[in-house]
């Protein structure tokens, strides 16, 4: 693994874009994270240990505006390995991703509910946070069940938004010029 100018160059695009989208959706409060579109841009070009960089940078970085983005790094850690790692992530069909986007989700969603239930008592800066308190309203089960079950579906649109965006520019033939480039 070589690393170049080119390719901080890039890899400080997708931490760019993880600031953006996380923003959005902390100030929007968007049931969707959309902080993971650059670790997932950087596992898909460059594999796991840029992933996984690109995941931590971003937690680090982001908690200047959101000091709760820094717990939820083994999320990131995740999200950036698991798009470095399974190649089928990269095809551009939807019917994979449909099927094939819990591979990323459901080890994000588990670790998020842990982090969410266990260190902030359900109460986290996400917009998925309302839907949990309404949940804890008006259910009767524990804290860890809802915001598991509220994870799982926000996490799958959310990873699966991020998977079809960067699959669609990652199978560009301009990108994969870049690509070229890079190495």
């Amino acid at each position: 693994m070589k690393i170049t100018t080119k390719k901080v160059t890039l890899l400080a695009l997708c931490i760019a874009m993880n600031m953006v989208g996380s923003w959005i959706g902390v100030m929007i409060k968007l049931p969707v994270y959309l902080d993971s579109i650059g670790t997932v841009m950087a596992g898909f070009a460059f594999g796991p240990v840029f992933g996984i960089l690109a995941g931590v940078i971003t937690a680090l970085v982001n908690t200047i505006s959101d000091p709760i983005a820094l717990y939820f790094m083994p999320t990131q850690i995740i999200v950036g390995f698991t798009a470095g790692y399974f190649k089928f992530l990269k095809r551009d069909d939807l019917a994979s991703k449909l099927y094939l986007a819990p591979a990323m989700s459901l080890p994000a969603a588990i670790s998020s509910a842990l982090i969410a239930t266990y260190l902030f008592g359900t109460v986290t800066t996400a917009g998925s946070s309302y839907i949990v308190q309404a949940l804890r309203a008006i259910m009767d089960i524990s804290d860890f069940a809802i915001v598991l079950g509220v994870q799982i579906i926000t996490d799958y649109a959310d990873k699966l938004l991020s998977i079809l965006l960067v699959s669609k520019v990652y199978n560009m033939n301009a990108f994969q010029d870049i690509l070229r480039k890079i190495d």
